[in-house]
């Protein structure tokens, strides 16, 4: 009755693939369509450095002829050598609420999983290597922000039954307007800086190599040792995502901060772009790409992705100068809100950091882990 079966690049599978999604969503008024396009791309290996790191498959279960579960699953050999592990992700799960079918496809993915050498499995993270797509919504409703997930509600219940446990929470911030303390955050950044000689300017496209080397290097020293999901990202890799990151770039919110030359802080955030591709239907053509040019200029939020600090320069107020800019921004170009996400539930300098700019906690994310030894 119910049917596995993997692939890789095969287009005519993976339209099933992303499709289903569009099936499944396509009453829910806060869902956001995907890029078909961009998506089957990213699942050919396009600018996606994730499988340029380690093996891939994607799985569809197929009760009948119909499809009725899917998910990508990968191994991210740099992370595991990096950490020492044997570790899978999955990523892009999407099920109906049918227990046997989670199994089936779960089993399968596994397996793979299993047979490959890996002795865990992690997920759902980002197909790709960056932020989007991770976790699992398990508090907060409404229509994501750009890059973040948006799942079934009953899809913890699914994983769990299946024998996954809790990993880690990822909480999301809602931010309303600074205007009111604006002054005293810019007296209080004017000062730090210099004080302690450093700079923050923002992100230069015309030298995205270059300020990509800026980034790799704070990352190098800033990324906790502890992120069971991801590792220091090659150079490479940092190129790859800024380049994919730069098409919703519109010149704001992103900076980088340096002390005589040395890049010692960086902060991406990008116009919330979900309020345009809400309204294309994962197509450009024939008209997706005029509601773009039209709808792109009426966009009222942001998301605030990352903020990293090179760890010998902590304490010196490298955040909140940061911060300070991007208020800037804020009140110049008119946003109505920010999300700052996601925030790992254990890095608790981010999270006291944010609640003091005035982030409130509206949102949370869940990714899981299985021990695929126990299992067996």
């Amino acid at each position: 009755m119910y049917k596995a079966i993997s692939f890789d690049k095969e287009t005519k599978l993976l339209r099933k693939f992303v499709k289903l999604e569009f099936e499944m969503y396509k009453d829910d008024s806060d869902w956001v369509p995907p890029l078909i396009g961009d998506t089957i791309s990213m699942l050919k290996g396009k600018n996606n450095p994730l499988f340029d790191n380690g093996p891939h498959m994607c799985f569809l279960v197929l009760k009948g002829e119909q499809v009725v579960a899917r998910v990508l699953a990968g191994v991210d050999n740099e992370l595991n050598k990096a950490k020492g592990i044997k570790q899978g992700y999955f990523s892009m799960f999407e099920c109906s609420d049918d227990a046997q079918a989670c199994k089936v496809l779960m089993d399968a993915a596994c397996k793979w999983l299993n047979d490959i050498g890996m002795d865990s499995v992690i997920g759902p993270i980002s197909p790709c290597n960056g932020d989007d797509r991770k976790g699992f919504l398990v508090w907060g409703q409404g229509m994501p922000v750009l890059l973040n997930a948006y799942t079934k509600d009953y899809y913890p219940r699914l994983i769990l039954e299946y024998g996954f446990t809790k990993n880690e929470n990822h909480r999301a911030y809602s931010m309303k307007p600074p205007q009111a303390a604006i002054e005293r955050h810019i007296k209080v950044s004017e000062y730090a800086r210099k004080k302690y000689g450093y700079s923050v300017d923002r992100l230069n496209v015309r030298k995205i190599v270059d300020e990509s080397k800026d980034i790799k290097e704070i990352l190098d020293h800033s990324v906790p040792d502890n992120w069971d999901y991801l590792n220091t990202p090659s150079l490479e890799a940092v190129i790859q995502e800024f380049k994919t990151l730069k098409q919703f770039y519109n010149g704001y919110y992103t900076f980088i901060a340096r002390k005589k030359g040395k890049p010692i802080g960086f902060m991406v955030a990008l116009p919330d772009y979900n309020q345009v591709l809400k309204r294309m239907n994962g197509r450009l053509l024939p008209i997706g790409w005029l509601k773009y040019l039209y709808y792109k200029r009426k966009i009222t939020g942001a998301r605030a992705l990352v903020q990293m600090v090179d760890n010998k320069y902590h304490n010196l107020g490298v955040n909140h100068a940061m911060f300070t800019e991007f208020y800037k921004d804020w009140i110049k170009t008119g946003l109505e809100y920010v999300e700052a996400s996601c925030v790992d539930e254990g890095n608790l300098p981010s999270i006291n950091s944010t609640e003091r700019s005035g982030g409130v906690h509206y949102r949370t994310y869940r990714t899981y882990k299985h021990d695929l030894k126990k299992a067996e």
